[in-house]
């Protein structure tokens, strides 16, 4: 696996419609984790395909409100990354930022207010939330080859793995020590934050 190399000059930067899009995931790039611990990453190698069909504007019936619920409880208290701010803020200058998360879209309102309340939505073009019923690393594939977009910062392991092996030009994977040591294609960069990745594509 890479890591950044020396950043190219800088030129001029573009305008906001002609920047190209990179997809961002939340939770342990923008997101903490709950008391800094970020237990929740995978270290699956062998992740399956993604299936040929998929139910969309899922889950339905009671388990709806649940799932609601549960996304309150595990997210909204949370704080954004020591890094987030500044390094949206220049992540933005360099790239149309599209947020990609794996929480599912019936709290895509707290997310929003989530990022309103930190400051940070003046820095997303586009939030996707998991409305579907296919696993985090399937959606966000979905989303990205939807999108047309080759690049893609994530924490995960698994998917960082899963989205380089599936013909995603670049992959940047967040440092967290649970996902070091696995045997990512040589499309994996590991970039020690927002800022980092920002100089980096300078």
């Amino acid at each position: 696996m890479h890591t950044p190399g020396e950043a190219a000059s800088a030129g001029a930067r573009q305008p906001s419609a002609a920047r190209p899009p990179i997809g961002v995931d939340l939770d342990g790039v923008i997101s903490s984790p709950l008391l800094g611990w970020n237990i929740a990453i995978s270290r699956r190698t062998d992740l399956p395909s993604p299936p040929t069909s998929f139910a969309h504007d899922w889950p339905r019936g009671p388990a709806r409100p649940l799932l609601w619920l549960a996304n309150a409880a595990r997210f909204f208290a949370r704080v954004p990354t020591p890094d987030a701010r500044e390094g949206l803020q220049l992540l933005a200058q360099r790239r149309s930022v599209v947020l990609i998360t794996g929480r599912s879209h019936l709290a895509r309102s707290l997310t929003e207010r989530w990022l309103r309340r930190h400051g940070l939505e003046q820095y997303v073009a586009e939030l996707r939330s998991n409305d579907t019923d296919l696993r985090t690393a399937h959606f966000k594939l979905r989303v990205l080859r939807e999108r047309a977009i080759t690049e893609h910062v994530d924490d995960d392991g698994a998917t960082a793995m899963f989205l380089a092996r599936s013909g995603l030009g670049r992959v940047y994977l967040r440092d967290w020590p649970r996902n070091r040591g696995l045997p990512y294609p040589a499309n994996v960069v590991r970039i020690l934050s927002l800022s980092d990745l920002a100089q980096h594509l300078e």
